[in-house]
């Protein structure tokens, strides 16, 4: 009977592709850019993430959705619908972002980003695998479902958030699940495609930034070899003409980057290969205060870091470690002896793992295996990290236990050129579908 039932549901996915393609062609061409990002016009994208809301909410409709759009800042709405079940099974989540990143290097790509481009087997733009295509596949599952008579024992909750591309959490999944929009399992719909397409993953690393600031002494670029030479003889070291704050910035990052080669050894799990735990110096800024000019011995200089760190560890623990590390080379170093660097954590993403043998990882991974058959995706499923941070977090930090599966390459997201296979999205639905009558139970 279930196998009846199932094939039947795959069979109107089948039926829906062309449907489905032109349903992400809509949203792609919905410019949901969050309004937030860097170097922004707020007021130009307020409202693009709402009005993918709506096309969504328009699909949970069709599916027998309760839906509901609402948000914590104007403009910015996330959608859920709830499919009711019947009782008595497990409830489960299917999750994604509606926000995309800019696409301001736009004469850079082969097709307009925001006017989908559609061959014979990819579909482009901005968007098209992080995750608009995962949010259609996502809704047309549940219209399968819905739509073959299928009626699940558990709630089918369905949710289009803001702000994850920006780490607005707050906004989105986390608003959602304070709303009481929670469940037994959750799906998140970013692209997993590692390896191998349509990877699961059941984990994320914890993202921590971190800005060190260090401060020097300005003079003319002529006294850097008085500068040295003082500094190499150690004489008035700590008081000299000059000292240029880069060069000290440098030796603070020399020693992260030592700090870092231990992490290979020092923080490892067993879901990440060793070496996936890093600190990388990605924002550097340092000049003469009132003059970026190479004249000047430069007086200030800011360091930036991306800090990926081990999901079972402590970030205060991470903090720690740094923090004493930057302290010992200022130690040994006679002008940042006396004018220590200033250390700041701006943001900070918690890890979040479901344990690989967790009964929803496994259901997962079974109904993509079952979904793939006959198809260029048949095979069992790896199972392998997020690289960063994803909204995976927020739901086991609410006891939810949560994995990500969804089509695109990862090296699409946020790339000129992006695109998604069709296959893929078609082959995504078939996956949530298939897990939803497993995890949830049919009636």
């Amino acid at each position: 009977m279930t196998a009846d039932l199932t094939n039947r549901v795959l069979a109107r996915i089948d039926s829906m592709r062309e449907e489905m393609v032109a349903t992400l062609a809509e949203a792609i061409s919905i410019r949901s850019v969050n309004p937030t990002y860097p170097d922004q016009d707020y007021d130009d994208l307020i409202g693009g993430e709402t009005e993918v809301s709506r096309l969504l909410a328009r699909l949970y409709r069709q599916a027998d959705a309760e839906t509901e759009l609402f948000g914590e800042a104007p403009g910015r709405d996330n959608v859920v619908g709830v499919v009711r079940g019947s009782g008595g099974g497990r409830s489960l989540i299917f999750n994604g972002h509606v926000d995309v990143v800019p696409a301001d290097d736009s004469a850079q790509w082969a097709h307009d980003p925001f006017t989908a481009f559609i061959d014979e087997t990819h579909i482009w733009g901005r968007g098209s695998a992080d995750m608009k295509s995962g949010l259609v596949a996502q809704a047309f599952a549940a219209r399968a479902l819905t739509e073959t008579g299928t009626r699940l024992r558990g709630d089918l909750i369905l949710q289009g958030v803001v702000g994850e591309e920006n780490l607005e959490h707050h906004l989105g999944t986390s608003a959602v699940l304070d709303r009481g929009f929670t469940a037994d399992g959750a799906i998140i719909a970013e692209p997993t495609g590692a390896d191998r397409p349509l990877t699961v993953m059941p984990t994320t690393p914890g993202v921590l930034v971190m800005r060190i600031a260090v401060t020097g002494r300005s003079a003319h670029a002529s006294m850097r070899s008085r500068m040295r030479a003082r500094a190499m003889a150690d004489e008035h070291a700590a008081d000299p003409v000059a000292a240029s704050a880069i060069d000290a910035a440098l030796r603070i990052h020399d020693g992260l980057r030592r700090l870092e080669a231990e992490w290979v050894e020092s923080r490892t799990d067993p879901l990440f290969e060793k070496g996936q735990f890093t600190i990388g110096l990605n924002v550097v800024d340092g000049a003469a205060h009132g003059s970026r000019n190479v004249a000047f011995i430069p007086d200030r200089t800011t360091l930036e870091y991306a800090i990926f760190y081990p999901p079972a560890t402590d970030v205060s623990e991470i903090r720690s470690e740094i923090g004493r590390t930057v302290r010992d080379i200022a130690r040994k170093d006679p002008w940042l002896r006396v004018n220590p660097p200033r250390i700041d954590w701006p943001m900070h993403y918690p890890g979040g793992r479901t344990d690989r043998d967790h009964p929803l990882c496994r259901t997962v991974r079974a109904a993509r295996e079952q979904a793939a058959l006959g198809t260029s995706f048949t095979g069992p499923a790896d199972v392998l990290p997020f690289p960063s941070a994803t909204d995976l977090t927020w739901f086991t930090a609410a006891g939810i236990p949560a994995v990500g599966l969804g089509p695109g390459a990862q090296a699409m997201a946020h790339a000129v050129d992006e695109r998604c296979t069709i296959d893929e999205m078609v082959d995504a639905a078939k996956a949530y579908a298939v897990t939803a009558i497993e995890w949830c139970g049919a009636a």
